[in-house]
């Protein structure tokens, strides 16, 4: 090997060494400060008491959901609640050419709102076989009400007292319920309207060649699936005024959205999904004289897209008793969360006078299986654990890149928050790991020992924050994290006054003491 060839190869294994040092420096790994170290001993664990609160905060600002709760959802544990929705419509090409000389003619209106769904197989006739991902209540899928109106509400973007981003909240319901415009337009089937219900079964869907005519049919995912009032649409788009579908500006001003409504159907208790509403579509087809005559024909299409402000409005009938032993974790409208303090005293300053090295730590909490295990009660997947003060995500959250096993709703499974079930299926703990949180407020004496947020989530992934409509804690906690807002179930823990101890938050923390020489 020539000179500078041992020069470079010893330049880059000094930085090597260089990048790892400072990797295990800011990064702490399970482990990675007491292997090959001989002067310290294992010792044994250490349980602290995290003091835990319970906090109703009530209405939510849910619009501009990335997924939004529909339908209805009977929780033995929380009660029922009713989730309605309301959308701007936007045109996916501004200002469509419509020449009412040539006669033009709808021959279908159909709405599209797709569904979380897996396929699991296929029919003999081609068609796919689903399973649907996020639906609650009965197994059995009962039918419920389902009207479609013209919201004359008008959504703005802008907050005109501040100019901020203008909020809708969870408990705004009659606001747009008193400007709904006319009757309901999905007026076809009544398995549209006053039968409708969640459907896993696969759809189709129909193009148009342009000059015959003629359908292609293709099978497609399980969507919900409308045909919406023909002369409606004739009206509000082949009929607007002048210039009202310029541009999607002056467009979300004359047609003010659509409302999504949901009933009861007699004593059918309903069922309520997680639905990706931005990803519908309304498509009108429809047909205009290619000559004179008009024995020739072209057909065409108009798109409106979901894509405009949205606004999730649910009604919650509460069955909770107040209770101090308990901590009641609810996502949605009537949001309730737990705050979190660990140590008390001078505790911290007595655990950073012992210079441990901290192996691991984590938070445990008990779910109460009376409540949560009674029949027709979903349990949430996973609950999140984030800096109350600051408003952000741990450090064992963002150091933690595991994947998901089978889905995305598992990532970050060392961080965890996961629920532990028994063989039978029934919860049992959450436990998050708090490890490197720990190691901070040891190694740097000026860290502050912030309060922690507990609340349930849709999605591990997501970590920006929703306003809350009356501000808790004296008016310091003002937002709430989104994926708490989105999500409709709640669990219910004890806390730190729970009379049996051995059921009250554990905070444990294993450590590497130094040996006295």
């Amino acid at each position: 090997m020539n000179k500078i060839s041992y020069l470079k190869s010893t330049i880059l294994l000094a930085l090597t060494v260089a990048f790892f040092i400072a990797c295990d420096d800011d990064f702490n790994v399970l482990g990675a400060d007491i292997v090959g170290i001989d002067n310290f001993g294992f010792g044994e664990s250490v349980r602290y008491e995290a003091k835990t609160t319970n906090l109703d905060l009530g209405a939510v600002e849910s619009s501009d959901l990335p997924i939004n709760p529909f339908g209805i959802y009977n929780n033995p544990v929380f009660g029922e609640m009713t989730a309605n929705y309301v959308t701007q419509l936007q045109l996916a090409v501004v200002n469509p050419t419509i020449d009412l000389t040539k006669n033009p003619e709808i021959t279908s209106v159909v709405m599209r709102i797709p569904y979380f769904s897996t396929q699991t197989g296929t029919e003999t006739n081609g068609g796919g076989i689903y399973t649907l991902d996020s639906i609650y209540g009965p197994t059995s899928i009962t039918p419920m009400k389902l009207k479609i109106y013209e919201s004359g509400y008008f959504m703005r973007d802008i907050d005109p007292v501040d100019q901020s981003v203008q909020s809708y909240y969870s408990d705004q319901t009659s606001l747009f319920e008193s400007n709904l415009v006319g009757d309901y337009i999905n007026t076809g089937d009544p398995n549209e309207n006053d039968n409708f219900k969640f459907s896993n079964l696969y759809t189709t869907v129909t193009a148009y060649n342009a000059t015959t005519g003629a359908e292609t049919v293709t099978n497609a995912a399980p969507a919900i699936k409308l045909n919406l009032s023909k002369e409606y649409f004739k009206q509000k788009i082949f009929n607007a005024p002048a210039g009202k579908l310029l541009n999607n500006n002056v467009f979300k001003d004359y047609f003010r959205g659509l409302y999504f409504k949901v009933e009861k159907n007699g004593s059918n208790a309903g069922n309520l999904a997680m639905l990706n509403f931005k990803g519908g579509i309304i498509t009108i087809n429809y047909k205009e004289n290619a000559n004179a005559s008009g024995t020739l024909k072209t057909y065409k299409t108009i798109i409106l897209n979901m894509t405009g402000k949205t606004a999730s409005l649910v009604n919650q009938t509460s069955v909770i008793t107040p209770d101090p032993e308990r901590l009641y974790l609810k996502g949605n409208a009537n949001n309730s969360m737990a705050v979190v303090d660990l140590f008390k005293d001078n505790e911290l300053g007595t655990l950073r006078s012992k210079k441990w090295l901290i192996n691991d730590a984590s938070l445990t909490f008990t779910i109460d299986s009376d409540k949560m295990n009674q029949a027709g009660t979903d349990q949430p997947l996973r609950v999140y654990l984030y800096d109350l003060n600051n408003k952000r995500q741990l450090i064992d959250y963002s150091l933690d890149v595991t994947p998901g096993t089978t889905t995305a709703k598992y990532n970050k499974r060392i961080f965890s928050g996961i629920i532990k079930k028994d063989l039978n299926g029934r919860g049992l703990t959450y436990r998050i790991r708090i490890t490197n949180h720990i190691n901070n407020l040891m190694k740097n004496q000026d860290s502050t020992n912030v309060r922690l947020g507990l609340v349930v989530t849709e999605d591990i992934n997501t970590v920006t924050n929703k306003k809350i409509k009356n501000p808790a804690l004296g008016g310091t906690l003002k937002v709430i994290p989104t994926m708490s807002v989105v999500h409709p179930l709640g669990t219910v823990l004890y806390g730190s006054d729970a009379t049996d101890v051995s059921k009250r938050p554990k905070f444990e923390i294993y450590y590497t003491e130094p040996k006295q020489n």
